[in-house]
């Protein structure tokens, strides 16, 4: 089954998606050739099988109807693994589509500026089937897919390219939905989409937690470069506020810093603001 896309972050640096890969049995399933996939093509993969495939023969459906995978990629197997006439093995083929299904290929294929993050995103990789490989096929397709919490691919009609350029990016960046007390929102948020209800947008600025961004004066200063890279501005325009988010993890403790509409600080309660203040998208009130 294909694994979750992750952000990882460090300071002064752009948060990255993280590369799933393909794992399950050694096995091919019978379909369509595997020996031509193409960028761009869709498929809708519905069964644990064809998730846990090595290969996987479904037939392009279009993009506008419902389907689980996108591809971003197709890549040839390099040499010397090329050259066997035998398909190599299982983990063979793991640590190779680890290495091909880049994750730097993906943000272009969407779209993604430096400041861009995704989220809910995995990436599955698969090879030519047996019969494809003896035939001469060296095709390595690379798909990108909406995932669930669990890694689970769902399904969408959503087309990946250049999402995160355009107006329907919100489904896939990452927003954080805080709790209000006593009139002020708390330092952490639950992770969310940004189509869903928010007080903040991260900007894929990660920074640990340290003596120089002990304060929020601190934390603001050192995220404010980012926020100005991600809304494409040179200062703060009126109405739009740093909210960096602390997040512990196992221990550790990091600064996110996002951005949201000042109004949202005095809503009555939170998550009042739905969409993106990406300059392709669009903020509004929910």
């Amino acid at each position: 089954m294909p694994r979750s896309l992750a952000k990882r972050a460090g300071s002064g640096a752009a948060a990255l998606l993280v590369a799933g890969l393909l794992s399950g049995c050694n096995q091919t399933l019978p379909g369509a050739p595997t020996g031509n996939p193409a960028v761009g093509e869709c498929h809708l993969i519905v069964s644990p099988e064809q998730f846990d495939a090595v290969s996987d023969p479904s037939p392009p459906v279009s993009c506008t109807e419902a389907h689980t995978a996108q591809t971003y990629k197709v890549t040839q197997v390099p040499a010397p693994l090329s050259g066997q006439e035998t398909r190599p093995g299982q983990q063979e083929l793991k640590v190779l589509t680890q290495r091909l299904c880049d994750v730097a290929s993906l943000r272009t294929y969407l779209g993604a500026r430096e400041r861009d993050g995704a989220t809910g995103l995995a990436i599955a990789a698969y090879a030519p089937s047996r019969d494809d490989w003896e035939r001469g096929a060296r095709a390595v397709r690379c798909d990108v897919l909406l995932a669930a919490n669990d890694g689970t691919p769902r399904t969408t009609t959503a087309d990946f390219k250049g999402v995160l350029a355009g107006p329907e990016s919100a489904a896939l960046r990452l927003c954080y939905r805080q709790e209000l007390a006593e009139g002020l929102l708390s330092d952490d948020g639950a992770d969310i989409p940004c189509t869903e209800p928010h007080t903040a947008e991260d900007i894929s600025a990660w920074v640990n937690l340290d003596s120089s961004v002990a304060t929020p004066a601190a934390r603001n200063a050192r995220c404010l470069p980012y926020a100005l890279q991600f809304l494409g501005v040179e200062a703060l325009p009126p109405g739009i506020a740093l909210r960096p988010i602390i997040r512990t993890v196992n221990g550790a403790h990091t600064v996110r810093c996002a951005v949201a509409p000042l109004q949202s600080n005095v809503q009555p309660s939170p998550g009042t603001m739905t969409g993106t203040l990406a300059p392709a998208g669009g903020q509004k009130r929910g």
